[in-house]
């Protein structure tokens, strides 16, 4: 099925001015002349960007698998740990938590387990329904622009959320009135950036096309949020994961999709994992990349209201 296209300026500074960036599987990634903003241009027109993310998108895509048993959606709440041990190692076991975007609710059914009162929105009919039937989370469907939301929050969550959106300094200026005076907005996204970039080339994950519009760096990303009304906190930059990128070398190309977890499971057993000679190459690898300082392909942002400072 052939998809509308549509061109479109900066988001961040609405400049029509541009250079290509990079071409890749018939799209155009381009970079603003005037602030650096990388985004791709032609993308999906509007009437076609709700579409995008069907049940298969979700399944597919995020899930590998659709969870149907308790013990099915036990195992997907349980992958979420990690995430919302990190809230509340941070903020505590009480709050308000928003997470746009929150697909089938996973992560936010594992933070409500640890005391927090917590909503989502996702734009997916199916994954909000999922969440709203199958986990008995409060779920809205829509937009965060569209949907209505008459209270704030104490954290508000987007995870690999905003290079998704149409127009992310919009919603940003509208999740600026969703947070409490002092609470905090924290993202995840790719770091356009990132030496992960650089190694995969036209496979990086972080590219995704067309579901990525936008392409971020630090420096990029702290613009937006500025423009949108909020103050930095801080940006994590995780380093560059050596022994991720040997298995992907030794099981295929991953940049596209996870790696079946049986196959992870047979590597890691495996003799090559185990091996001598894969050790060293990984210890090499692993010293290089802390003595140049190179970057994984995820960052972790934390944000303010700027008149809570």
């Amino acid at each position: 099925m052939r998809v509308v296209m549509e061109c479109t300026n900066c988001d961040l500074c609405k400049s029509n001015k541009y250079t290509t960036f990079k071409e890749i599987d018939g799209y155009k990634l381009v970079k603003c002349s005037e602030c650096g903003l990388v985004y791709l241009n032609p993308r999906p027109a509007q009437q076609e960007l709700n579409t995008q993310y069907p049940a298969e998108y979700h399944i597919a895509k995020l899930l590998g698998r659709e969870p149907k048993t308790e013990c099915e959606i036990e195992e997907e709440i349980n992958k979420n740990i990690g995430t919302s041990a990190e809230i509340v190692k941070q903020f505590g076991t009480r709050g308000k938590l928003l997470d746009i975007g929150c697909s089938a609710g996973f992560f936010i059914a594992s933070l409500k387990r640890r005391g927090w009162d917590v909503t989502g929105i996702d734009i997916s009919e199916w994954a909000s329904k999922f969440a709203r039937e199958k986990l008995g989370l409060d779920v809205l469907t829509g937009t965060v622009e569209e949907v209505r939301i008459d209270e704030q929050f104490d954290v508000v969550t987007m995870y690999h959320i905003l290079e998704h959106l149409p127009d992310p300094l919009k919603t940003l200026k509208r999740v600026l009135g969703l947070i409490v005076n002092s609470g905090v907005l924290i993202i995840k996204g790719p770091n356009l950036a990132s030496f992960d970039r650089m190694w995969h080339g036209a496979n990086w994950r972080g590219y995704d096309l067309p579901f990525h519009l936008y392409h971020f760096t630090p420096k990029t990303y702290s613009m937006i949020l500025d423009k949108a009304g909020f103050t930095l906190q801080k940006i994590i930059l995780k380093p560059w994961n050596t022994d991720a990128h040997l298995k992907e070398m030794r099981l295929g190309d991953g940049t596209r999709a996870d790696h079946p977890p049986r196959a992870i499971e047979r590597f890691n057993k495996s003799n090559t994992k185990n091996n001598f000679i894969f050790k060293g190459i990984n210890k090499m690898m692993d010293i290089t990349t802390k003595l140049l300082s190179l970057k994984g392909r995820d960052l972790t942002i934390y944000a303010k209201r700027r008149n809570s400072l």
